[in-house]
């Protein structure tokens, strides 16, 4: 089963081919950097920025969300089954049900329809995507680790590799799955617009005005989910993991939406005393 490389369109189209900051996190003896990565890319982004590509020679260590060598389909397989009693139109409603049934009739895609709904849209935006010429082997996150390997360089995951699959699994008892579906199937055929879009706000440099435009592309109850389970919690998660650790000198990988706003990784490790620079080309 292909591992899923991409959470949510709007994490990753938002910063598309645009180039967040370098970051520079000290406090005492311990030296951080941070870099926004965007999941997905295409050709645009096979030269790595220069100032990246430094601090990952300094280091001692790579951060990125998951680990992708810890991840194993065992550990994702009770994720991604149904009961046997189980199925998409009591889930989402006959017409929603058959509608994401429609999208998934191509041969590539039709093992998609013994999976639950929410993976399966997730799948189909990624399909939609590969199409436009993205992938998540030319995203930041695959490039910066394969040249970490070549360094051997030690990668760690600031996560358990099965946490999002389980937040994301929670969708039906939250009653989100019906509309993370809906507002899927309603972005696809405007996922190209929707990346100008997106890339024109991140391009203006009004972060504020780009967190906005995403809270506005879902339902509220949508957008909370979004912003305080996938976003704001595993933010502290991580920084826990990073006090546990210690390290001397590691970079951090992450998406660039987590870097951002009051609960973002930037602000709190401020908070916590780190001394953070912007670093220039």
């Amino acid at each position: 089963m292909k591992i899923l490389s991409l959470l949510l369109v709007w994490l990753w189209c938002g910063h598309s081919l645009a180039a967040p900051a370098l970051w520079s996190a000290t406090r005492d003896e311990q030296q951080l950097w941070l870099f926004g990565s965007v999941h997905m890319a295409d050709e645009r982004l096979a030269v790595l920025p220069a100032p990246l590509l430094r601090s990952l020679q300094q280091s001692e260590r790579l951060f990125l969300e998951v680990n992708p060598a810890a991840i194993t389909p065992a550990d994702l397989a009770p994720f991604l089954t149904m009961a046997a009693d189980d199925n998409w139109r009591r889930r989402l409603g006959t017409s929603l049900a058959n509608q994401l049934e429609q999208h998934l009739d191509a041969p590539t895609l039709s093992p998609l329809k013994s999976l639950p709904p929410w993976f399966a849209a997730l799948q189909l935006t990624q399909a939609r995507a590969q199409a436009l010429g993205f992938s998540s082997t030319q995203g930041i996150d695959m490039q910066v680790m394969n040249l970490a390997q070549q360094r051997q360089l030690p990668i760690s995951g600031l996560e358990s590799p099965t946490l999002v699959f389980s937040l994301l699994a929670s969708l039906p008892e939250r009653q989100l799955e019906a509309d993370f579906v809906r507002h899927t199937l309603n972005e696809l055929g405007q996922i190209e617009q929707h990346l100008e879009q997106l890339l024109d706000t991140w391009q203006s440099g009004d972060e504020q005005a780009l967190l906005a435009l995403l809270r506005n592309e879902q339902s509220p109850a949508l957008g909370q989910f979004i912003e305080r389970e996938l976003l704001l919690a595993r933010n502290r998660l991580w920084l826990d993991h990073l006090e546990h650790q210690a390290p001397k000198k590691a970079l951090l990988v992450v998406g660039a939406l987590h870097l951002y706003g009051e609960h973002g990784l930037l602000r709190l490790l401020e908070q916590d005393g780190y001394a953070l620079k912007k670093v220039e080309d």
